[in-house]
């Protein structure tokens, strides 16, 4: 029984880390803009931004959390400017961890105007420092208060608006654009970068708490399980959010990316309720924002910085180049974010999934360093040289 309640904790852990900004903004996106095919468009939505975590999550675990061992099949030299390009861009400062900030004060701006967003974040960014200065209790903190009081809020949201559906309007796409609409809408969820980068997070978390007696593939297959239990929970949040959006979408097609759920809150749910969803906006997060900063400042001490600089001293600097980027909208992060993981996905899900492979059956490391980057540069030529002919 204790067992079970660990697995589902930590499924609950890492479902907190994963699910933020891009994962409610992207799947209410895909319901505004499919309207009656939401449930056909979530198909496409699920493969990137479920089952692709959860194959990256199971990699890196395999790997006992190092993420790094992982990329390394890139070579050391491109490792390592992959991993920095995907720390900087994608997951922190100048990524989805200032998408989130921004995503965030549009829900607290929709009640008090006049606080400027450099004035939020400077007070966001505090928290999480306080939350984050020691690396060893962030995972047990999410998992034992923070997950579960965003987990009662987000599902508050879900049941309130679910009864509230209305008949959906005939969609513009054709069942197979809407499935590959889903599938690419799910790229930008960035969840698989998350789970390869929070293993490190997750298996370090489960060591601290077992202690040395537990073997370690004891831990990976906790870990594993917990990664299934974190799966069912985001296809259900997803679902949830994308019929709700489709269902109402008539009325907020021109809406900023950002404000979408704080206007179908309201709109849905009204003025009280619709306030309590945008507090749970706020914690969900504020909560993965907690996950992605540890993972941001111990790899730019330990990895970029080997070492010469403190845990808490690159903490700080990530927290201040956060304040610095909030100013930027919702579309100008994506317009760093979007071809950075179009390019990087492919090739990252043919890597996961020859690195289980490799693990489980043995594959010299030439297959699966070359296949990776013939799926990088099969990617970059269509993203870059055929789209320009």
């Amino acid at each position: 029984m204790k067992k079970r309640l660990n697995i589902l904790l930590l499924g609950l852990a890492i479902f907190t880390m994963l699910f933020s900004s891009g994962n409610i903004v992207f799947s209410l996106i895909l319901g505004r803009d499919v309207d009656s095919l939401i449930n056909l468009s979530l198909l496409g939505f699920v493969v990137t931004a479920v089952l692709v975590p959860i194959l990256g999550l199971s990699s890196v675990i395999l790997l006992k959390g190092d993420y790094k061992k992982l990329l390394d099949y890139y070579g050391k030299t491109a490792s390592f400017i992959i991993i920095f390009v995907i720390m900087v861009f994608l997951l922190g400062p100048m990524g989805s961890l200032t998408r989130g900030v921004i995503v965030s004060y549009a829900a607290f701006e929709y009640y008090v105007p006049s606080v400027p967003i450099w004035l939020y974040t400077f007070f966001f960014v505090i928290l999480i420092y306080l939350c984050t200065y020691k690396e060893s209790t962030v995972v047990e903190l999410i998992s034992k208060i923070l997950g579960p009081i965003k987990l009662i809020l987000l599902f508050a949201i879900i049941a309130l608006g679910l009864f509230t559906l209305k008949a959906y309007e005939k969609s513009s796409f054709t069942p197979v654009m809407s499935v590959f609409h889903g599938f690419h809408e799910g790229y930008y969820t960035l969840d698989l970068l998350g789970t390869i980068f929070f293993a490190y997070l997750i298996y370090n978390g489960m060591q601290i708490k077992f202690g040395p007696k537990k073997e370690s593939k004891d831990i990976i297959l906790i870990c594993l399980k917990a990664g299934f239990v974190c799966a069912i929970l985001l296809g259900a949040v997803y679902y949830a959010f994308g019929n709700i959006s489709a269902a109402w979408s008539s009325q907020f097609k021109n809406a900023a990316q950002e404000q979408l759920l704080t206007l179908i809150a309201i709109k849905v749910l009204g003025q009280w309720a619709g306030f309590i969803a945008n507090v749970a906006i706020i914690v969900a997060i504020f909560v993965t924002s907690i996950a992605t900063t540890t993972v941001f400042a111990d790899y730019a001490s330990n990895i970029l910085l080997k070492k010469r600089v403190s845990y808490n001293a690159t903490l700080i600097a990530t927290l201040l180049i956060v304040l610095l980027f909030a100013n930027l909208k919702f579309s100008g992060i994506m317009e760093i974010i979007g071809p950075i993981a179009t390019l990087l996905y492919p090739s990252l899900i043919v890597l996961s999934f020859l690195n289980i492979l490799n693990v489980f059956y043995g594959l010299k490391t030439i297959y699966i360093s070359v296949l990776s980057w013939a799926t990088l540069i099969i990617t970059a030529f269509f993203q870059y040289i055929y789209t320009s002919i």
